[in-house]
């Protein structure tokens, strides 16, 4: 579904991805870990075309992206939920999924408010609540039901566990798997590696804009010296 190949990109005169690669089969959930700072937010902004890649390749489902600009990048299947959520504060629940709208693909059964609102039951009772009246754990919710209404081949999620309550947590925990078993391709960037665990089948570890590992999340899960070697504070 995704193959990135050498891919480097630079903030300024900062080398961020140093010639980063690694692939995601179709349906596939895979987690990009590493401390803070090494690259995995950077590699989401780079996939959308937030940060314009200085060179390597980029490909979803056979097409090549790398450079888009990020409204063709999402018309071509990639959707994008950013670690600040950015919904619309003053749109109901309802006008922030229907600003996500795009045409279904694939053949595949369209996602729809009432689809999601079975994904995420807490939206359900709140179709018309503005997203400024709502907690950050609902905002995320929308954040991604949202990014779902454009029917993407395959979605982003940015620390989707970032400072939400543990009940919103297993809730998030639930939907992503659901996600996943509906087909959709997922790449998460997580610091939480309990959460990354819970929902992952691949994961891929970042250090210094390289990939150092990746292979299933169960291989990482069984090995206590790789997530010392690279994981710890």
């Amino acid at each position: 579904m995704l193959h990135v190949d050498t891919l480097h990109a630079h903030y300024g005169r900062a080398h961020i991805l140093q010639g980063l690669s690694f692939h995601i089969a179709p349906g596939c959930a895979l987690v990009l870990l590493g401390r803070n700072g090494a690259g995995k937010s950077t590699t989401l902004k780079s996939l959308i075309g937030l940060v314009r890649p200085t060179s390597g390749r980029i490909t979803l489902a056979g097409q090549d992206i790398a450079g888009h600009e990020p409204h063709a990048i999402a018309r071509a299947g990639l959707g994008y939920v950013p670690e600040d959520r950015r919904i619309f504060t003053e749109l109901t629940v309802m006008e922030n999924l229907e600003v996500g709208r795009l045409p279904p693909r694939d053949g595949r059964p369209p996602w729809t408010p009432e689809r999601l609102f079975a994904l995420f039951p807490n939206l359900a009772a709140m179709r018309n609540r503005p997203g400024g009246r709502m907690s950050g754990g609902e905002q995320q919710m929308l954040a991604i039901a949202r990014t779902l209404m454009g029917n993407p081949r395959l979605i982003l999620l940015d620390e989707p566990s970032e400072g939400l309550a543990p009940v919103i947590v297993e809730h998030m925990v639930h939907a992503i798997r659901a996600m996943r078993d509906s087909g959709v391709t997922i790449l998460l960037a997580e610091q939480n590696l309990h959460f990354a665990l819970a929902v992952a089948d691949q994961a891929a570890i970042i250090e210094k804009g390289r990939i150092t590992w990746h292979g299933p999340i169960a291989a990482l899960q069984a090995d206590p010296a790789l997530r010392e070697a690279w994981l710890a504070p």
